[in-house]
C-alpha cells in the first residue's frame, strides 16, 4: 500500500511539477506580469511559482521515498557480470556525461541549450509587448503621489483627471497603485495609461516614460513602436537626425553598440530629449 502510494504521489506531482515549469517558462516578466495582471487558467505569476515549489517539494520527498523502496533494484544496475558493485558503470558514466553536458552547455552559451534559453525570452519579450511594460520596476507597489512624483505628473491633477475618468475607488495619494487599479476593476497599467495619455498632449513620444523602463534594450524598434504606438518612420528620423542609422529589427542594445553609446542615449534620443 505504502508502495503504491508513493509510486503515485512522484507520478502525479512530477505532472503537475512539468506543467508549471512549462506555464513558468512562458510567463512574462515579473514586472510585466504584476504590471498587466496577468494570469492563466485564474492563477497569477506568485501563485504558480507557489505551486511550482511546494509540489516540487512534494515529489522531491516521493522521490527520494521511491529510491529508498527500489534500493535494491538501483544497486542492481551499478553491479558487473561478477555481481560486483562497480559505480562508474557504462549507463553511469553515459548519465554523468549527458548531466554534466547540459550544464556546462547552459552555462557556456552553447546549443542546443541556448535556444532553448533564447525561446523562452522571445515569448517574454513578446508578451512584454502585448502587455506593456511599467515605467519603472514595481511601480504598481508605488503610492499615487510617489508615482506621480516619479513620472513628473502634477499629483493635484492628476487626482483631478483619475476622478473624472471614472477612477473614484480609493482615490487617494496615499493608495496604492495596484489598490487604486483593482478597486476600479482595472490594471495598473490602464491607470497609468489614463494620466499619461492626458499629460503627453497626444504626443506619442511625450508620452514615453521619463526613463527607459526595465529591459528596453532588449527591444527592437518595432515593438518599442508597437508596445508605445509610436510611428516607426517617425522613431527612424529622430535616429537619423541624432546620426544613428537603423533598422526597425534592430534592438535599442544594438544600436546603441554600434555607435558607441548606451540604451539609455537611444531612448532619450526617440523621446526627444536631446533636441
Amino acid at each position: 500500500m505504502f508502495r503504491k502510494i508513493v509510486s503515485l504521489t512522484s507520478l502525479l506531482s512530477f505532472i503537475i511539477t512539468l506543467f508549471t515549469s512549462v506555464v513558468l517558462y512562458i510567463t512574462p516578466h515579473g514586472r510585466v506580469a504584476y504590471w498587466a495582471d496577468w494570469s492563466f487558467l485564474g492563477l497569477d505569476k506568485t501563485q504558480w511559482g507557489d505551486i511550482h515549489i511546494t509540489v516540487g517539494l512534494l515529489f522531491c520527498i516521493a522521490s527520494l521515498l521511491h529510491i529508498w523502496l527500489n534500493w535494491k533494484p538501483i544497486m542492481a544496475y551499478m553491479k558487473n557480470r561478477a555481481r560486483e558493485l562497480v559505480v562508474m558503470t557504462t549507463p553511469m558514466i553515459f548519465s554523468l556525461f549527458l548531466v554534466a553536458v547540459v550544464t556546462a552547455g547552459t552555462l557556456m552559451h552553447v546549443q542546443p541549450m541556448q535556444a532553448v534559453l533564447d525561446f523562452g525570452e522571445t515569448i517574454k519579450e513578446n508578451q512584454t509587448t502585448t502587455l506593456g511594460n511599467p515605467p519603472y520596476g514595481h511601480a504598481e507597489l508605488s503610492p499615487l503621489r510617489v508615482f506621480c512624483a516619479h513620472m513628473g505628473f502634477d499629483l493635484e491633477q492628476s487626482m483631478h483627471i483619475l476622478k473624472e475618468t471614472g477612477y473614484t475607488e480609493k482615490l487617494d495619494p496615499s493608495t496604492k497603485l495596484v489598490d487604486l487599479a483593482h478597486a476600479n476593476g482595472v490594471t495598473p497599467q490602464h491607470v497609468y495609461l489614463a494620466l499619461r495619455d492626458a499629460f503627453s498632449g497626444g504626443d506619442a513620444f511625450k508620452a514615453l516614460p521619463p526613463s527607459a523602463p526595465e529591459g528596453t534594450g532588449k527591444m527592437t524598434l518595432q515593438a518599442l513602436g508597437t508596445a508605445y504606438d509610436l510611428p516607426m518612420q517617425e522613431m527612424l528620423r529622430r535616429l537619423t537626425v541624432a546620426g544613428l542609422e537603423a533598422t526597425p529589427e534592430m534592438t535599442l542594445k544594438q544600436i546603441a553598440q554600434k555607435y558607441a553609446t548606451s540604451p539609455k542615449k537611444v531612448f532619450e534620443t526617440l523621446r526627444g530629449d536631446n533636441r
